[in-house]
């Protein structure tokens, strides 16, 4: 009786142990995180931006970014942008897909109006290792002038652009 009791209690010791094993990568642990991006947006402005900041658990990052682009239509343009940034991972796997948004301020060097900024992003990121990460978003940038806050909201200053990104997690 004693060694069925034991084994038993064993057996579900061994049981609950496994099933709290931890199977989230460590890039998207609890604590620090950052990520590195190569982005476009609009195919006009092209550069390089990162965020830093927390992840509350394997799903949820909050964090802010800095980054600087450049412009090449007619003739060499630069600016930098500010932002906010939050980021959901929908599976705490290694593999899965993401939601993302950043409200920023870009900053145009060469005389052209500064801009507000919502990006709204799909994606999906992958796990390199446990420690790193990789990932692909495409999404819309809603761009508005800040003089539009003031008034009402007038459909030629609104405009809205295809932001694509490639981004290293750490």
């Amino acid at each position: 009786m004693k060694k069925t009791v034991l084994a038993f209690m064993a057996s579900l010791f061994m049981l609950v142990s496994a099933s709290a094993q931890d199977n989230t990568p460590a890039y998207r642990a609890k604590g620090y995180k950052g990520n590195v991006s190569i982005t476009s947006m609009g195919l006009y402005w092209n550069g390089a931006e990162t965020s830093h900041g927390y992840m509350f658990n394997d799903r949820f990052y909050l964090g802010a970014g800095a980054g600087l682009f450049a412009g090449a239509v007619w003739d060499l343009t630069l600016a930098a942008r500010v932002f906010a940034d939050t980021r959901i991972f929908w599976r705490p796997r290694e593999s899965t897909p993401t939601t993302g948004m950043r409200l920023g301020y870009l900053r145009n060097f060469y005389g052209e109006a500064d801009m507000f900024q919502a990006d709204i992003t799909f994606g999906w990121s992958w796990g390199l290792a446990s420690r790193y990460g990789i990932s692909f978003d495409v999404g819309l940038s809603a761009i508005i002038p800040p003089g539009i806050l003031l008034a009402a909201v007038n459909q030629q200053y609104f405009s809205l652009a295809p932001v694509l990104s490639v981004s290293f997690e750490f």
